[in-house]
């Protein structure tokens, strides 16, 4: 049975990696789908945010990308177009429909040397991927370089990764997550508090943050840490809905990385809507309060997963 994202019904996901260390994973919306977003982490680098943000008219998106990079990262969306072009998905003509793509990067460029790395050839390549299959999980797309425990310095951070985990509720609902984990804590298991990747010391032993507290606030700062995500359902959600959704679904950041959503971390997580079952009035608003509490759980243990699936 497939328990990771791709159980949602109109998605599909690819990954494509670089031998530098660095990678992307895109998540195709067909048909396209309402998209929304929330981003906690002090230094978020994202992509057309703005366009899904409240208030905004044309909610749907073709794409989520998820890479690496930084800032260079966020060439990635040239190559879905070349994609969506191919498909015939979108057009360059007047009055054609536009391309439209959202999504966020981590900063991997301490592992990683990017310097010939295209994004743009890496999104193409994971849009080629993509499928409807059970997510791959572990030192994948845009968790190649991810990184976990970097509040004790690089040459002490564990290895992060890409996870990837779904929940069926009653009537054919489901909710899913895939998270591509790059964090300042450690990573916990959400149920049992232990620590599963993160800072060590020589001796291999994991570090806490709370004792190392005066050695991180004496360092200088480093904004080099996000956790970056999706979280999908089948069910049919206004915007207002989904940016609660992608609210909630933060909170499984804090189930399962410790700290998190700090100054140095750029957290975002979107939420999408593929709209397969339609709702009824009659449960609103307990189904969205369990829609969202799911997302978290599926966060949490998607970002477990991603330090502990396919490790070498």
């Amino acid at each position: 049975m497939n328990k990771t994202l791709t159980a949602v019904e109109g998605l599909s996901v690819g990954h494509a990696e670089d031998k530098a260390g660095t990678g992307c994973t895109v998540i195709l919306l067909e048909p396209m789908a309402e998209a929304a977003y929330e981003a906690r982490g002090g230094y978020p680098t994202t992509f057309d945010t703005d366009g899904i943000d409240v208030g905004k008219r044309f909610l749907k998106r073709h794409a989520v990308f998820l890479a690496g990079g930084d800032v260079y990262g966020l060439d990635c969306p040239s190559g879905i177009r070349k994609y969506l072009l191919e498909r015939g998905l979108v057009s360059m003509e007047a009055g054609g429909r536009m391309p439209l793509i959202v999504g966020a990067t981590i900063y991997d460029m301490w592992r990683a040397d990017i310097r010939n790395v295209s994004y743009p050839e890496l999104a193409y390549r994971a849009c080629q991927h993509a499928s409807r299959e059970p997510v791959a999980e572990g030192n994948v797309g845009g968790g190649t370089g991810g990184s976990a425990g970097g509040f004790a310095g690089h040459d002490r951070a564990g290895k992060g990764g890409t996870g990837s985990y779904s929940m069926s509720l009653f009537g054919g609902i489901c909710v899913g997550a895939l998270v591509i984990t790059n964090c300042m804590g450690n990573v916990r298991d959400p149920d049992t508090g232990e620590i599963l990747e993160g800072a060590r010391d020589q001796s291999g032993k994991f570090l806490q943050f709370e004792d190392l507290v005066e050695e991180y606030v004496l360092s200088a700062p480093k904004r080099e840490n996000t956790t970056i995500g999706i979280v999908a359902t089948n069910t049919e959600l206004s915007h207002e809905e989904l940016i609660k959704v992608a609210q909630m679904a933060h909170d499984g950041l804090a189930m399962s990385i410790r700290p998190t959503h700090t100054t140095s971390d750029g957290d975002t997580i979107f939420a999408v809507s593929t709209g397969k079952i339609k709702k009824s009035s009659e449960s609103q608003p307990r189904l969205l309060d369990a829609i969202g509490y799911l997302s978290a759980r599926c966060v949490a243990i998607s970002i477990a997963r991603s330090v502990t699936v396919n490790r070498k």
